[in-house]
């Protein structure tokens, strides 16, 4: 299989591939640059249904003798697929930065974390090869870990790699084949690596379909030969996904969106290290991030010397093309993305926020024509504002005081998301008491985020953040079913 893209005149065209074989179309989309948004950085094939049936056909085709396997051999498998993304990471990741927004130094950090962080998942392989039995009145009970069939992966555009392996790799270990449908906004660096995965296993266990949402999302989500969904996005087209997966009583494991709050306890760590480690936790992808902190509670006694200390780590950021080695922090992603951001901030303004515009603009003269914001810090906004109570994804953050600890875990937990929190102290056992109070799926003491999760343990949303867990054996368990066989020996 031919698994180059082509490459002309700084352009990137990414086919389909569905059953180990490319597919192409005169039918295309556009995929720009944030940074200059009037650069297109490449296309993509805009498909159709049709396409989405001969993808699900093809995964349906090759999943029986996969399934076959060992759970060891397809970890075998998957290895050496993993082998191939140490390749081309610099190439892949200048595409990554003028498709997504990102820095270098964000999009190369992504492409290479992926087969680290996929390995923790293969390494679980002996464990599921070992069946449970157990003693039954007649005879004897195995409880078995059996794959569902077809999974539909359907990840975002903020961190389109990582998310999506983290759906692809557990669902092919488990013995699933999968349809990856690719973000129309960001799909090159995904196809890219997507495509070096499936050159090492069958054809047609893992197939990459690409399109609009309303075009495509409808065949891939009620498809009667399609049995798992996997999705990682928003809250409103997850209620849609599950509507329609409801049709055919389709499991489904989503990652939704966070507000996570973090709360300064008066004793916490305002040293320069810390402020600088916290900045780069809001801030990481221009704040588009869904386990990032968006909003921070910091105790009255020390609210000020915070923002001081918290301001100088945000003043070192550099805005600009995620190009530029100097730059820090690249554009948001999307026209709308950056008008809610201004809509966000002039509602704070409105909610008696003071609003600080942070950083340093890397190039002035282009920044007018990419989606950029400066780092913007907001005190005194009261908690009704959209900046509070929605997630923002953007890189705004506020920062709110508060009298109490009771006051400020309440707070926290006035929200219908519940992804991630933190509690920031010198204290680890006190800081550790209060994170068991607020309603998250992960809650760290004195870090926060993507980073710093444990990738043995799973992880995962309460609330509307989402359903079910990714990583460790519980993310495995997600794209199996358990199955009991019993004897009758008497």
């Amino acid at each position: 299989m031919n698994t180059d893209v082509a490459v002309s005149a700084g352009q990137v065209h990414a086919q389909m591939l569905i059953g180990g074989s490319r597919v192409d179309s005169t039918s295309r989309l556009e995929v720009r640059n944030p940074a200059r948004t009037e650069e297109v950085v490449g296309t993509i094939v805009r498909g159709t249904p049709a396409d989405v049936d001969n993808a699900v056909a093809a995964a349906k085709a090759a999943q029986p003798g996969w399934a076959a396997k060992t759970f060891v051999q397809r970890a075998e498998a998957l290895s050496r697929a993993l082998d191939k993304l140490g390749e081309d990471i610099d190439e892949r990741a200048k595409i990554f930065v003028r498709e997504n927004g990102k820095t270098f130094a964000e999009a190369k950090r992504e492409l290479s974390d992926v087969a680290a962080r996929a390995r923790f998942t293969l390494e679980l392989a002996p464990e599921l090869d070992a069946a449970n039995e157990m003693a039954s009145p007649d005879g004897r009970t195995f409880v078995r870990r059996v794959p569902f069939g077809v999974v539909v992966s359907i990840g975002p555009w903020n961190a389109p790699v990582s998310l999506a392996c983290m759906q692809i790799i557990p669902a092919l270990l488990t013995g699933n084949s999968v349809v990856l449908k690719a973000p129309e906004s960001c799909p090159l660096a995904l196809i890219r690596t997507a495509e070096a995965i499936a050159a090492e296993l069958p054809d047609g266990l893992l197939n990459v379909v690409t399109g609009l949402p309303g075009e495509i999302g409808d065949a891939l989500t009620t498809h009667p030969d399609v049995s798992k969904i996997g999705f990682t996005g928003s809250i409103p087209s997850a209620r849609k996904i599950i509507a329609n997966a409801a049709q055919t009583i389709k499991s489904v494991t989503a990652e939704l969106g966070g507000n996570d709050p973090a709360i300064v306890l008066e004793d916490a760590d305002l040293s320069d290290e810390s402020m600088q480690r916290m900045a780069t936790i809001v801030f990481r992808m221009s704040g588009q991030v869904c386990m990032a902190i968006k909003r921070i509670y910091v105790a009255e006694s020390i609210h000020d010397q915070f923002v001081e200390a918290f301001g100088k780590a945000v003043e070192r950021i550099v805005v600009g093309d995620g190009l530029v080695p100097a730059v820090s922090m690249g554009p948001l992603h999307t026209r709308a993305g950056f008008e809610r951001a201004l809509e966000i901030i002039a509602d704070a303004e409105l909610h008696g926020g003071k609003v600080m515009r942070l950083g340093r603009i890397n190039d002035p003269d282009s920044f007018e024509h990419g989606y950029f914001i400066q780092p913007t810090v907001v005190t005194d906004v009261a908690e009704t504002s959209r900046l509070v109570l929605e997630e923002q994804f953007c890189p705004v953050i506020p920062i709110i005081r508060f009298k109490t600890v009771d006051a400020a875990v309440a707070s926290a937990n006035a929200t219908i998301f519940g992804l991630g929190g933190s509690v920031w102290s010198r204290d680890i056992e006190k800081a550790l008491a209060i994170a068991a109070r607020i309603e998250a799926g992960t809650v760290f003491v004195n870090t926060h985020g993507t980073n710093s999760v444990n990738r043995k343990a799973p992880y995962g949303g309460l609330k509307q953040s989402g359903s079910g867990r990714r990583a460790g054996i519980e993310g495995l368990h997600e794209y199996t079913q358990s199955q009991t066989l019993t004897t009758y020996e008497r």
